[in-house]
């Protein structure tokens, strides 16, 4: 099962306010202490406690876990050449024409209603294609025909249903074009293959597509029906406490990380990680499932967190593109790395262990549509301004 290390999913836009309509031998002084200083893991946290005090295990080999069987369709196949051709497509800037749809231009502006900057109303050297309705409509139709390096002032009003801060309202845009570039995309041929890829046609290189995509569909629902059979262990499992230390490390490295995304959003840290128990309950099931996985993992005689584990390391940095294991761990810290390296060996460990059901990736999903639906549409009402008027931009 590929490694997988473990990361907050936060969906959050990054967009501008306005623009978008709606166990081994190596010891561990192999890993300098001053390369774990740094990212998501913070210094070495201090493991020596003993699991057992903390954790008494239920049922955890044996377990009945869903494996949803995964399949991949023709157009899985064809946003992976789009993605091949954006990679390859070429940014030509031209200074001898007007912008027109299709062209990918670079901008600086300005927003005001009665006279007043509003939030997200300005950016500098913001780029976009015209035409791919990043915009709303009626912004992007003010900027064909402006040349390089024009400066104008437009007004445009926003619709009444656009949102609750500037829906209906009348806005005053100050523009700068600082370039505009002709957008080259290759043709998707034979030859373009060749050049670009290891395959000599578009019929290699597609079944080769389709044959990677199986193999990374299928490494995505292993490691699912892994993650279930351990919360299922974690659930039937009895936890009194936690290592206070464990805790803190745990609660200061998700502080860093909101922290992150707090700043890119131009947030107060307060304001973005919301309530306090929320945080901290997060935080403690954080905390029990590495005392589970370490209960489980010293049962079975498959070593101790604090074991070790520069090759494991070193393993899962060439796999994520580093070229040094110190690189690795100025990102993500030691203790991090520790942990989701247990996790992984210990989700093995259970997959392998349990009573596996292949179901349909319908039938296996199905169960949270509608819990899902409802967190979904809970998170929405809850997004900043910042993000509310994105539509249809991937950014």
């Amino acid at each position: 099962m590929r490694k997988r290390f473990y990361v907050t999913a936060v969906a959050l836009g990054m967009g501008i306010f306005l623009l978008a309509g709606c166990g081994n031998n190596a010891s561990d002084k192999d890993v300098p202490v001053s390369s774990t200083e740094a990212g998501k893991g913070g210094s070495a946290a201090n493991f020596d406690y003993n699991v057992s005090d903390y954790v008494t295990l239920g049922e955890y080999k044996n377990l009945k876990v869903r494996y949803p069987v995964p399949s991949v369709s023709e157009e899985d196949v064809e946003i992976e050449v789009e993605y091949l051709l954006e990679e390859n497509t070429k940014y030509n800037e031209i200074s001898d024409r007007a912008a027109q749809n299709g062209d990918y231009i670079n901008m600086d502006f300005a927003g005001t209603i009665d006279g007043k900057e509003f939030e997200g109303g300005s950016a500098e050297g913001f780029e976009l294609t015209l035409g791919e309705e990043e915009f709303i409509e009626e912004f992007e139709k003010n900027l064909i025909g402006k040349n390089p390096k024009e400066e104008f002032t437009f007004q445009m009003t926003f619709p009444e249903d656009y949102d609750d801060t500037v829906g209906g309202k009348v806005a005053e845009f100050k523009v700068t074009i600082n370039t505009i570039s002709e957008v080259v995309v290759p043709e998707y041929n034979d030859a373009f293959v060749k050049e670009v890829t290891d395959y000599d046609t578009v019929k290699e290189y597609e079944e080769a597509l389709m044959e990677e995509l199986m193999t990374s569909a299928m490494e995505d629902a292993k490691a699912m029906a892994g993650d279930d059979v351990l919360l299922t262990a974690i659930a039937n499992a009895k936890i009194d406490g936690y290592p206070q230390d464990l805790f803190d490390e745990c609660y200061n490295s998700r502080i860093q990380e909101y922290q992150e995304y707090a700043d890119a959003l131009g947030m107060e840290l307060s304001e973005f990680i919301g309530e306090e128990s929320e945080l901290n309950d997060e935080v403690t099931d954080w905390v029990n499932e590495i005392l589970v996985a370490q209960a489980i993992s010293e049962k079975e005689g498959l070593g101790k967190i604090n074991d070790a584990f520069s090759e494991d390391a070193e393993a899962a940095a060439v796999e994520y593109g580093y070229e040094s294991l110190n690189d690795f761990l100025e990102d993500y810290g030691e203790v991090y790395v520790r942990v989701n390296l247990l996790r992984d060996k210990i989700v093995d460990f259970l997959y392998e262990n349990a009573e596996v059901e292949e179901v349909s990736e319908e039938e296996y999903y199905s169960e949270d549509v509608e819990g899902e639906e409802d967190s979904y549409e809970e998170g929405v009402e809850e997004l900043s301004a910042t993000e509310s008027l994105i539509e249809d931009s991937t950014e």
